[in-house]
């Protein structure tokens, strides 16, 4: 059987193993561990354990179903989308958020160490270079990559406001957080239309998103940056109160 990968040298899809792997999960675990140091707390080991656990099974199991060609192909809704995105999303909404443990880190997590979750954002190379090597329409790697880096590069000027105390630092988290909610929204309307089009027409659209190891990025992105920007949402709304 051939297996269902995307259509990138090796070198390209080695360095996205690496860094989709490995960014992220560091990124998530390494901000629960502050959390519990702002309250001279010691974090229980097996939490960041258990993440780290917990997303690289995901991963693993991700690749498996990908390399069968189960995502790959161009259906609506797409089915990474349907079997992956929504129920991350779900498990982060009804029973993460219901954890003692994220109600503990959510209370003492600052919120730049929220905001900086989201330089994994950077990994929007990566549609570039799926571009540059004929796997994405162009439309689609412009607006994922670009958006994706921006919202990634303009996180740190934030952050250095916030840490500076400056008056007008809540306001721009705000405009930040609502610029980074709407790239990763534009990005899913974006990949749902090349997709309608390209069954109507027969062609590729984005299915190679749906192939190993690209197809990480929309089981796992989505889900993860929408629920983080929420949360950056309610955070604000707690220290306005």
């Amino acid at each position: 059987m051939e297996l269902s990968t995307t259509q990138v040298p090796v070198w390209v899809s080695t360095l996205f193993i690496i860094c989709f792997s490995t960014i992220p999960v560091y990124l998530i675990a390494s901000s629960i561990k502050l959390a519990y140091k702002n309250e001279n707390n010691k974090i229980n080991p097996t939490i960041n354990k258990r993440i780290v656990l917990f997303y690289w099974s995901y991963f693993i199991m991700i690749a498996l179903v990908s390399l069968t060609g189960f995502f790959e192909k161009n259906v609506i809704p797409p089915r990474i989308i349907i079997f992956t995105a929504i129920p991350l999303f779900l498990f982060y909404l009804f029973y993460v958020q219901k954890t003692k443990w994220f109600k503990f880190v959510f209370e003492h997590i600052k919120l730049e160490q929220l905001i900086l979750i989201h330089l994994f954002r950077f990994v929007g190379v990566f549609f570039f270079l799926a571009y540059y090597y004929d796997s994405i329409p162009k439309e689609f790697a412009y607006i994922g990559g670009s958006g994706d880096i921006l919202t990634a590069i303009l996180a740190i000027p934030v952050v250095v406001a916030l840490r500076k105390g400056g008056s007008f630092a809540k306001q721009l988290v705000w405009v930040w957080n609502i610029i980074g909610l709407f790239d990763i929204i534009s990005v899913l309307i974006t990949a749902t239309i090349l997709t309608r089009i390209a069954v109507e027409n027969s062609e590729a659209g984005v299915q190679q998103f749906g192939t190993f190891p690209f197809s990480w990025i929309p089981a796992f992105a989505p889900a993860t940056i929408i629920f983080l920007h929420l949360l950056i949402f309610r955070k604000l709304k707690k220290m306005n109160r």
